[in-house]
């Protein structure tokens, strides 16, 4: 007898709130958790190795389309060192915000790895490595689980489309995937916001620069809310193997909903491209945010790359 059509969605609902949430305590099949990076549970981010995107680890296939075209993005691979001191020079960290988004507005589309570990609601959920694909305009995003217990699982979300519902297909791991495969759901859910400490439509290296950037604003309205940020300069870190562009900000309580309490940020960028590609936040228990961005790659992405009925077609 095929189950009812509400407890169907119930129980895709369920399965897709778990993986939002980095977890999911309902899979069939456990894979012992994931390995950790080397920093994690690591106090304050120290000077370590930076952002020369490397070759990507053996064990993980980012999945990129080799037959996806480049577009016509060539990065300053020497650029200058910003020095705070030099006269005339805007203040450091509105030098890296402006950077980071003359940068981006270049970028219609591109695709990335995304390694995040997060707390959501005291509770710490394993390390996970995703493909995302973004397009600016309309805002699209794709995203394909590659590890984690969520491995296989992926979601499309294009505003002004399919009702503004994120689309997913579950992974074969998920409860109740051999009685449906798909399922629209949307970002705002109150199961899916519950669950996770941002929504789909916050993905994207354009949103990350978009709240750096009201930080600056922040700082030079003398904002208390603002907090207190500082320009480290160019710091090495064990994810990268040329320095990144360092700062760091002590968020106070009512800066960002998601630290009530307040804690402390460290934001990273490479000072390639002037892309945001590291961010650490930490509260009074420890690290609560970790967001890493790798392998970025501006190319051209149309309807078809966002488009559940041709991208899941068998």
């Amino acid at each position: 007898m095929m189950p009812s059509m509400g407890w169907t969605r119930r129980i895709v609902a369920i399965a897709l709130v778990c993986w939002l949430a980095g977890c999911s305590e309902f899979s069939r099949h456990r894979f012992g958790g994931v390995r950790r990076s080397a920093d994690a549970e690591e106090g304050p981010p120290k000077s370590a190795p930076a952002l020369a995107i490397g070759k990507p680890p053996a064990v993980v296939n980012p999945g990129i389309d080799p037959n996806v075209k480049p577009a016509t993005f060539v990065p300053d691979l020497n650029p200058p060192p910003i020095d705070p001191n030099a006269q005339g020079l805007q203040h450091p960290l509105r030098v890296l915000y402006e950077r980071a988004s003359r940068r981006h507005a270049t970028m219609d589309s591109y695709i990335f790895r995304f390694k995040r570990r997060e707390v959501v609601q005291g509770k710490k959920t394993p390390e996970e490595v995703m493909q995302v694909k973004v397009r600016c305009d309309p805002y699209s995003v794709y995203i394909k689980c590659l590890v984690g217990e969520g491995k296989d699982r992926e979601v499309i979300y294009v505003q002004g489309k399919n009702n503004n519902k994120m689309q997913v297909l579950l992974s074969p791991n998920d409860f109740g995937s051999s009685f449906i495969k798909r399922q629209s759901i949307a970002p705002d859910d109150p199961l899916v916001r519950s669950k996770s400490r941002y929504p789909i439509t916050e993905t994207g290296l354009g949103m990350m620069i978009d709240h750096f950037g009201r930080q600056v604003v922040g700082i030079e309205k003398g904002d208390p809310l603002a907090g207190t940020v500082k320009y480290l300069g160019q710091l090495e870190r064990p994810e990268f193997t040329a320095k990144v562009e360092a700062v760091y900000q002590a968020v106070p309580a009512g800066n960002d909903p998601t630290l009530p309490k307040g804690g402390h940020r460290w934001w990273f960028f490479d000072a390639g491209s002037g892309l945001p590609v590291l961010r650490i936040t930490h509260d009074a228990t420890g690290e609560v945010e970790y967001y890493l961005h790798d392998h970025i790659q501006a190319v051209r992405l149309d309807d078809v790359d966002f488009n559940p009925d041709r991208t899941w077609r068998k």
